[in-house]
């Protein structure tokens, strides 16, 4: 396993998206470390979204349009959208090499911050397969949080190291893991309500990673539970794979 400097996460993780649940589309998850904590195939992506807006209407007698009761804010009043620099894409994305895997995933963690602040999903487009169920829901809520009015202020992440393991040579096909760091972020989803306060994250990601003929993409991704779980049976069960 070859090493290099880089973002991370840890072994053992699943993938999970929140995507939209009211009118103004609500994005109930939206930070990346917390996105990934759940194996998509074990839980569909209604079932992460919880009580459809309706339920939580008759059940519990909240409004749908803010289903968490939340503060309403003066747009005015809100931390100012970042206009943060489309970051620029390495050589090593092209290059069929552990290090073009490593960087691969470098470069999507190293945009994230970008893509949520700006809704340009174009930096991830081209490193992601298509059949990547968790990187297209990234671009869709990075779309959707866009289409309202919504964006990311800070959350910016530190890569510390990655490491790849693959298949062939050169490598077809690998694993491409990286330690993390996120900074705390803010998370203003709707401009009329209280934004969201989101907390650092240290952690480790998994992707597992394809050679295209061009270029390196992303098949899946995950989050590895923390240490002291990394051993503990799960009822869920692992990610598919």
């Amino acid at each position: 396993m070859a090493a290099t400097t880089s973002p991370s996460v840890r072994p053992g993780a699943s993938s999970t998206v929140g995507q939209v649940n009211r009118p103004v589309q609500r994005l109930i998850i939206i930070a990346l470390a917390v996105l990934l904590v759940v194996p998509l195939g074990v839980m569909g992506l209604g079932q992460l979204r919880g009580p459809s807006s309706e339920q939580q209407t008759v059940e519990s007698g909240q409004d749908p349009q803010n289903p968490e009761n939340r503060p309403t804010a003066d747009p005015a009043a809100q931390p100012p959208r970042p206009e943060l620099p489309r970051p620029a894409e390495p050589a090593g994305l092209t290059e069929q090499s552990s290090e073009g895997a490593q960087a691969t995933l470098t470069y999507l963690l190293e945009s994230y911050d970008y893509m949520m602040s700006s809704g340009d999903v174009s930096v991830w487009e081209n490193s992601i397969d298509p059949n990547c169920q968790v990187c297209v829901s990234f671009l869709s809520n990075a779309e959707t949080l866009d289409a309202q009015g919504g964006y990311l202020v800070d959350g910016a992440f530190t890569v510390h190291s990655t490491a790849f393991e693959g298949t062939g040579e050169p490598p077809a096909t690998g694993t491409v893991v990286a330690d993390f760091t996120q900074e705390e972020s803010i998370l203003v989803d709707d401009p009329t309500l209280q934004a969201n306060q989101l907390a650092e994250v240290t952690g480790q990601l998994i992707a597992t990673i394809a050679w295209d003929g061009e270029r390196w993409r992303i098949t899946d991704m995950s989050i590895a539970p923390p240490a002291d779980q990394a051993g503990a049976p799960s009822d869920s069960g692992g990610p598919e794979g």
